[in-house]
């Protein structure tokens, strides 16, 4: 769809999409998509936003990249789909995967190709529990983790567990960024420890510095797996191609999905030869029809290739030292709404004193997109496109400027 949409024809747009799709949140949808490139959406009406949120991280080269547009167009025009597992080699799945394992460590050579995040969260569960042998999973309070049943059980917010349970059962919560309550629930029956990194959905929250590395001394002392989600903390998301290595820490299994694909539904789980073995007795313990789809990994390869020739991991880092500096100066301005400023890279947020969704309401209103977080409800979550320019990154701040200035922001 390239032409602008009148007033009659949004509507209609707005009204037979609360007719025919299953919604979980309330409410009219805000605006009706037109088009996206780079850092910007742009609305059916003809309105341009500036996209200050990815799609949650997953625009990490921008919307509609032109190369890797160009790759999805070239693989559609071959194949788009075939059995992607179990029966044929698929070119692609093998130039993702070499290019992934390639910048993950040492030792971790394999991937298990999927389509989400919550995918790869089953996946991961399965083969901790297979491997080990053992029932138990430790998660952190404030973790989520995706919303199927294995996902949603090692998620915390109970409100949204309680409605499916049973789930899996001996799953226990600690408080993230604390060893002393990790220690006390690691134990002989524990399959793994299961960590963001740096918490996406908690409010961006990073952790002490002796924390990561804590965490894999205590599962190797009781023989524990370290399964890390970098689902959003991905793909150069914290300033390193992957969030727990600003650690350099070396985990068991890493999880990943949204930015992997270059804007298709793409995920993997990378881990070593040995512990993916236990998948093969017996033959087919696990399976996927759509994950590694051909399309998704074309896209995604091209996508990782922006990354290293426009070296966009390290623009993360030093873009988003730029973007907590003005942050800063902001918090410095308006001390009673911004309390506080938390990321690593272009993974940033900053908490209001007030309720972080009218904050995001209020910045949209003004051609500016932010999100909010599901854990934490005074976090206004930051993460654009790693190809953000300084500019770019002012235009949003001078926007925050006004909304602070008005007094949206504060406690009511």
């Amino acid at each position: 769809m390239t032409d602008l949409l009148d007033e009659t024809e949004l509507d209609s747009y707005r009204d037979r999409f609360a007719a025919h799709l299953s919604q979980t949140v309330p409410g009219r949808k805000e605006f009706v998509v037109g088009s996206a490139s780079g850092c910007t959406l742009t609305d059916a009406g003809g309105r341009d936003y500036l996209d200050m949120t990815s799609g949650i991280a997953v625009a990490n080269v921008g919307h509609s990249h032109p190369e890797v547009v160009a790759a999805i167009q070239r693989q559609a025009a071959r194949y788009t789909h075939v059995n992607v597992y179990g029966r044929f080699v698929v070119p692609e799945q093998v130039e993702i995967v070499e290019r992934i394992t390639g910048v993950t460590g040492p030792g971790m050579d394999v991937a298990y190709l999927t389509s989400s995040g919550a995918e790869s969260t089953e996946c991961a569960l399965k083969l901790a529990r297979k491997y080990t042998g053992r029932p138990k999973f430790v998660a952190m309070e404030r973790a989520y983790h995706g919303r199927t049943l294995g996902a949603l059980s090692v998620s915390w917010r109970e409100e949204w567990r309680k409605p499916f349970e049973p789930l899996l059962p001996e799953v226990v919560f600690v408080p993230f960024d604390d060893l002393e309550a990790a220690a006390a629930a690691i134990d002989e029956r524990t399959a793994a420890v299961i960590v963001e990194p740096i918490q996406g959905e908690g409010g961006i929250r990073v952790p002490s510095d002796d924390y990561l590395p804590g965490l894999r001394r205590l599962t190797r002392e009781k023989g524990a797996l370290l399964i890390v989600d970098e689902v959003q903390g991905g793909m150069g998301r914290s300033g390193r191609w992957f969030a727990h290595q600003n650690w350099d820490v070396e985990p068991d299994i890493i999880t990943m999905a949204k930015a992997v694909g270059g804007g298709l539904p793409l995920g993997a789980v990378i881990s070593t030869p040995e512990i993916f073995a236990t998948f093969i007795d017996p033959p087919l313990s696990h399976l996927t029809t759509m994950g590694g789809n051909p399309l998704s990994c074309a896209a995604g390869i091209a996508a990782f290739d922006v990354m290293v020739r426009e070296n966009l991991v390290e623009a993360s880092a030093t873009k988003g030292e730029y973007l907590r500096g003005r942050l800063g100066e902001l918090r410095a301005e308006f001390p009673e709404a911004m309390v506080d400023i938390r990321g690593k890279g272009l993974w940033c947020a900053f908490e209001v004193a007030g309720d972080a969704n009218v904050v995001a309401r209020a910045m949209q209103e003004r051609g500016v997109l932010v999100g909010s977080v599901l854990n934490s409800s005074g976090t206004v979550r930051v993460t654009p496109p790693l190809v953000v320019t300084e500019a770019e990154i002012d235009r949003f701040v001078e926007v925050l400027r006004t909304v602070l200035a008005d007094g949206i922001g504060v406690a009511s």
